[in-house]
């Protein structure tokens, strides 16, 4: 497609999606993409990235692929372009029954959608993957594109798969158009995208300014949950509007949660411990302004969409900068002032660290997973493994799709199951990802420790220079730079808090006799 008709695109913006102008950038990436057929998009939280692939679905002919980690983005796109746009679109992911899957693709199938969103990890299903293979697919989209890059702060093995798709697209259709989307990728991520996706084509990057310079940003620096749970309550009693409070533990959330509506706040858990109806009604709920706020792990706040969301808190320190800034860009979405607000206490790294390790696959889960398939005489699907090993069933599935990509497995569909079967490669597994990673996600956690510690530079501008914006200068309204808070803060009498704890401890477990900060502590 070539020549790209300004007038004609805004017609379209306002005709279909109801919006009088371009947001700046959107119209200049829509005509690479449109023209050069593919381009990388690094641009803040807010700035209308879902726009760049919407508008030319609308244009293109067949089924534009959005593959995208985040199963509550999924719902809430599902629910703009069906109602609000009138775009035909469906998902297949494991948040969803069998049921809906099936009429997901059956309904792709028969030409009746333009938009199909998909997990990566459904890329791993030789199954899947092939039906994707039988589609009509013009354009694909990488939501979350910084996953695919080792040097990421959220690297993800199922991305891989996405270049062996691209790949086998293009033997289909030439022409066919490549979009990557993401906030958060420095210089050296930005590369390593570039180096997997282009291929045998060069690829267009469209790299915007960083700044959210309606995001007040303020950080107290607080030791005790007691504290903690004073001040939000302190907060939000003193804040405008809607808020989501994000941490770093599904008891967290839940406690969070308790202790506002003690306090008659309206406010309800979110977290990946519910069903996935239950998970549905509150995000529905929420985004039409039943709760005042919710307190969620990331599994609603990374992909939650609600336009007027005033303020973020974050209850727990996050790990990372780059996931710090994406979750604070929740928030003022609308383009109108809200708050951020970090409470920090430096012992939250020990939480963070053991998610860190958690993940990191080691040399033994590989030869485990190898040693099972060779040994067990059933056959191998990933829920066998998963069985038989013991291992977290995440972890699992990564090393499974490391071993698969290495090709120490193949993958072959008998009956219609996947069943992984060892290779003749005697070579040791290349860990050489892992130990990156482990020390990529340390140093961002470093990084964001230094944020909350340091009381010298601006906010925003840290943020925006770690995540390799150039051009950063002071915002002139964080903490730092204004030199208060904005809000008011009483410690003076946290007992209450304290008591209600210890009773909130000795209800589940009678036999409670410890020091409470041994209870409370990570």
């Amino acid at each position: 497609m070539k020549q790209i008709d300004k007038n004609m695109l805004q017609q379209i913006l306002k005709d279909r999606f109801g919006f009088s102008a371009f947001r700046d950038g959107q119209f200049e990436a829509i005509q690479t993409l449109l023209e050069k057929n593919r381009l990388i998009c690094i641009q803040p939280t807010g700035h209308g990235k879902s726009l760049l692939y919407q508008l030319p679905s609308v244009l293109l002919p067949g089924i534009t692929l959005v593959i995208s980690p985040l199963l509550a983005l999924m719902r809430d796109q599902l629910l703009h372009l069906t109602q609000r746009f009138n775009i035909t679109a469906a998902s297949i992911n494991t948040d969803q029954t069998d049921e809906e899957n099936l009429w997901a693709r059956e309904s792709a199938r028969d030409g009746k959608i333009k938009i199909l969103f998909v997990a990566p990890e459904q890329l791993d299903n030789l199954d899947r993957f092939n039906f994707l293979m039988s589609l009509p697919i013009t354009l694909v989209v990488i939501d979350e594109a910084h996953c695919i890059s080792t040097w990421g702060h959220d690297f993800r093995p199922s991305y891989r798969q996405i270049v062996k798709l691209v790949q086998q697209l293009e033997h289909k259709n030439s022409d066919i158009k490549i979009l990557g989307l993401t906030a958060t990728a420095n210089h050296q991520t930005e590369d390593d995208i570039k180096l997997q996706l282009s291929i045998d084509k060069s690829i267009a990057v469209h790299r915007a300014t960083m700044d959210r310079p309606n995001i007040q940003l303020s950080c107290v620096q607080l030791n005790t949950l007691e504290e903690k749970l004073k001040v939000v309550v302190d907060l939000i009693s003193q804040l405008e509007g809607d808020g989501l409070i994000y941490c770093a533990t599904r008891e967290n959330t839940e406690l969070v949660a308790e202790f506002c509506r003690l306090k008659n706040i309206n406010a309800i858990a979110y977290h990946a411990g519910f069903d996935q109806n239950k998970k549905r009604e509150l995000q529905h709920n929420f985004i039409r302004g039943k709760y005042k706020v919710i307190a969620a792990t990331n599994a609603l706040g990374m992909g939650i969409d609600k336009s007027d969301l005033r303020f973020i808190i974050h209850f727990d320190v996050p790990g990372s900068i780059t996931a710090y800034y994406q979750e604070i860009g929740r928030c003022g979405r609308d383009g109108k002032f809200a708050n951020a607000v970090l409470l920090f206490d430096e012992q939250d790294k020990k939480i963070q660290r053991h998610f860190i390790e958690s993940a990191q696959p080691t040399a033994d889960d590989f030869d485990l997973i190898l040693k099972t398939i060779r040994d067990t005489d059933e056959p191998t699907t990933l829920n066998a493994i998963k069985r038989l090993t013991g291992l977290h069933p995440t972890r699992v599935q990564v090393v499974v799709a490391e071993l698969a990509e290495q090709n120490f497995l193949e993958k072959n569909l008998i009956s219609g199951k996947q069943i992984y079967r060892l290779t003749e490669n005697k070579t040791p597994p290349n860990l050489t990802r892992y130990k990156n990673q482990y020390a990529v996600k340390i140093n961002e956690l470093d990084t964001m420790l230094r944020y909350g510690l340091q009381s010298t530079d601006c906010r925003m501008k840290m943020l925006r220079e770690t995540l390799g914006d150039d051009f950063a200068k002071a915002c002139g309204h964080c903490d730092i730079c204004s030199g208060n808070l904005f809000f008011k803060i009483d410690l003076s009498d946290i007992k209450p808090i304290s008591h209600w704890l210890i009773k909130k401890v000795r209800r589940l477990n009678p036999c409670f006799n410890m020091p409470f900060q041994k209870v409370f502590r990570y």
